[in-house]
């Protein structure tokens, strides 16, 4: 699992502490990712890739509580886990 933000290499680290992310934030600062993806403005978006690289899921509205469950969830659902 990784997470991008447009923020800073210094603020994701700042907010991956505070937050206690067991998982990379990666810094988008130039936004060359959000370009890619199509991405406009602020946005909280969450993208489920397949074994194949496949987009599986997106999720475009992420409330942060409760969402890493969901997608734990979904991600045990498409290894074919319980």
């Amino acid at each position: 699992m990784l997470g991008a933000s447009a923020d800073t290499v210094e603020l994701n680290q700042k907010f991956t502490d505070k937050e206690m992310y067991t998982y990379p934030l990666l810094s988008d600062s130039d936004k060359k990712l959000h370009t890619a993806l199509g991405l406009k403005g602020p946005t909280r978006i969450t993208y489920i890739v397949d074994k194949e690289g496949k987009i599986a899921k997106v999720y475009d509205k992420v409330a942060p509580k409760g969402h890493p469950g969901d997608v734990l969830k979904d991600v045990k659902a498409l290894a074919g886990k319980k």
